[in-house]
C-alpha cells in the first residue's frame, strides 16, 4: 500500500492504491473568511474558492471509495478553539470532463460514509463544506485544523 500526506491550511489527505496509478491532491482548503462572534458562518460545497476541493486522478472507469477519515469538531488557533459542523450533505462529487461546482453530477452527499463512485476521463473533483460556530466573545485569529481523505480503488 503507498500513502501519500499532503498538509494543507485545512486539509490533509492520504491515499492508498493497488497496482494502478492513482493520485489525490488538494485544490483548494477550506475557508470561511471573516466570521463574527456567535453569527453561525455557513461555507456551502457549491461555493467557488471558500469550499474544500480535491482532485482524484487514475484510471478512467475504475472504481473508488471515498473515506473522510478524520472531519474535526472544532479548529483551533493558539489554544482556543471554535466548532465546526459537517452535515450529512455537505460533500459533492463530479467526474465530468469539465466538473460543475455550482450544479455537480453527485451532490447531497454524506462526508460521514463512505462514498463508492467512478473515475471519469479527467479524474473526479471533490468538494466538501461546513458551518462555522464562533462563541460569544470568541478570540480572534486565524483557525485551523485537518481533514483526512482516503481514497482507494474497490477493484470494480
Amino acid at each position: 500500500m503507498r500513502t501519500a500526506l499532503i498538509y494543507g491550511f485545512f486539509a490533509v489527505v492520504s491515499l492508498c492504491a493497488t497496482s494502478q496509478a492513482q493520485s489525490i491532491s488538494v485544490v483548494s482548503n477550506l475557508s470561511f473568511g471573516n466570521v463574527y462572534p456567535n453569527v453561525p458562518k455557513v461555507v456551502s460545497k457549491t461555493t467557488a474558492g471558500s469550499a474544500a476541493e480535491f482532485h482524484v486522478s487514475g484510471t478512467a472507469g475504475f472504481e473508488v471509495e471515498i473515506t473522510f477519515l478524520y472531519l474535526p469538531t472544532y479548529i483551533n488557533q493558539g489554544g482556543f478553539t471554535m466548532n465546526v459542523i459537517f452535515s450529512n450533505t455537505d460533500c459533492a462529487m463530479d467526474s465530468s470532463a469539465t466538473p460543475n461546482q455550482s450544479s455537480p453530477s453527485y451532490n447531497n452527499l454524506n462526508p460521514w460514509q463512505p462514498i463508492t463512485y467512478r473515475l471519469g476521463m479527467n479524474g473526479l473533483t471533490i468538494w466538501l463544506g461546513a458551518m462555522a460556530i464562533p462563541r460569544v466573545g470568541q478570540k480572534p485569529g486565524s483557525y485551523s485544523g485537518p481533514i483526512q481523505v482516503r481514497v482507494q480503488y474497490t477493484g470494480n
